[in-house]
């Protein structure tokens, strides 16, 4: 739990309204709980990254929450 603390204290912007405004562009329409909580470990360990670490992986910040759903939306294009 320490990890993920320190996690969250590193990053800016919050990674949560991106994650919620991927939810709705992909056409969720509300922001399930589980579903965010499923990716926001991840989310939050990308958006600790610098942009040009984010940059090597091929994903902006913005694409982050895209990119951590991407296999539970397999439907939806990352």
């Amino acid at each position: 739990m320490a990890e993920q603390d320190r996690i969250e204290l590193n990053f800016s912007p919050s990674i949560d309204p991106l994650i919620d405004n991927y939810l709705v562009s992909v056409g969720i329409g509300y922001n399930p709980y589980e579903m965010r909580r499923y990716c926001r470990r991840e989310a939050l360990r990308l958006n600790a990254k610098s942009d040009a670490e984010l940059s090597l992986l091929g994903i902006t910040r913005s694409d982050i929450p895209g990119h951590v759903l991407r296999h539970r939306l397999s439907m939806v294009p990352a």
